[in-house]
């Protein structure tokens, strides 16, 4: 019997969303889409401050949300936990035309892929159905979002607010990505991934 070997597809994301996500500061995150055989899925990047060991990527990630409240202004909070390794979060204002879009995108095709780009330019890429639970409170919440509206003034309190503290503990990202709709374009602004195992 000959060699197995696992067939991975290519992956397109939009180079200008990868180009500003590289030079923002680590670690950060962003949300946007990617392409894979035709289809758009919602993409949550982020560039953790220190590589995620094999040994905790192997085991997966937990992927959790909630929405919190600062002097009556909502954010939408993103927790990943790398088992064994960290706990990285991010605050975004729910209310943002590109985090509605790829919520929205998320839901209508219950999946979505996550990278994370480490410190020495290695990916770790999954790509997850969202469980019923997240799924749930995505669409439960999701209604929510459109009328939550947030000052970049507030939102930054915010952020400042949860960083000095965050519960449960864990770090706290930079949002990068959050204001240009060419992010979400990949027509014109394509970036071919080759995926190796």
């Amino acid at each position: 019997m000959g060699d197995i070997s696992i067939f991975l597809p290519r992956l397109t994301v939009n180079k200008l969303f990868i180009r500003d996500l590289m030079a923002a500061g680590s670690p950060c995150f962003a949300l946007g889409y990617v392409e894979e055989r035709g289809s758009h899925c919602g993409v949550i990047a982020l560039r953790p401050a220190t590589p995620i060991p094999s040994a905790s990527s192997a085991q997966g990630f937990r992927f959790g949300h909630s929405v919190l409240g600062f002097d009556g202004k909502p954010v939408l909070h993103f927790a990943f936990e790398f088992y064994g390794h960290v706990i990285y979060r991010g605050l975004v204002v729910p209310g943002n035309p590109i985090i509605q879009a790829v919520i929205n995108r998320m839901l209508e095709t219950k999946d979505y892929f996550f990278f994370a780009i480490n410190p020495d330019q290695t990916v770790i890429a999954f790509r997850s159905q969202l469980e019923s639970a997240n799924l749930a409170g995505l669409k439960t919440n999701q209604k929510q979002f459109e009328n939550m509206s947030c000052t970049p003034e507030q939102y930054e309190k915010a952020v400042k607010i949860f960083t000095k503290k965050p519960d449960p503990p864990g770090l706290v990202m930079k949002w990068v990505c959050r204001n240009d709709w060419d992010y979400l374009d990949l027509t014109k602004y394509r970036l071919e991934l080759n995926p190796r195992q």
